[in-house]
């Protein structure tokens, strides 16, 4: 894969991804009384995550161009799969303290 489809690719994943934290922070921000005081700090991590998502996906425009050979972007992508653990995680957290059950469409 070249480098600027490697660099494509993380930003639309990490892009996905934000979107899909969004959605859950959204719907966080929409829990009963009883569940807002126990959820609040995941909300508050959430939106850090995005801002750190919006970050990362700004890094990676912005040093991700055509002549970037693969072992230039090794760095970003050591971030991108980072990111991407970080947020699986919160992800996970989340859906566990809401229930799956309120995931649905």
């Amino acid at each position: 894969m070249s480098a600027r489809n490697c660099c494509k690719t993380m930003e639309m994943e990490l892009t996905a991804w934000k979107a899909i934290v969004y959605d859950i922070s959204r719907k966080m921000q929409k829990a009963s009384t009883d569940q807002i005081g126990e959820i609040s700090p995941y909300i508050r991590d959430l939106h850090i995550m995005i801002e750190e998502m919006d970050e990362r996906i700004e890094q990676i425009r912005a040093s991700c161009t055509p002549v970037t050979g693969m072992d230039d972007i090794q760095s970003e992508r050591d971030a991108y799969d980072q990111s991407l653990v970080n947020v699986r995680m919160k992800a996970n957290e989340a859906m566990k303290v809401l229930g799956a059950g309120d995931f649905g469409g």
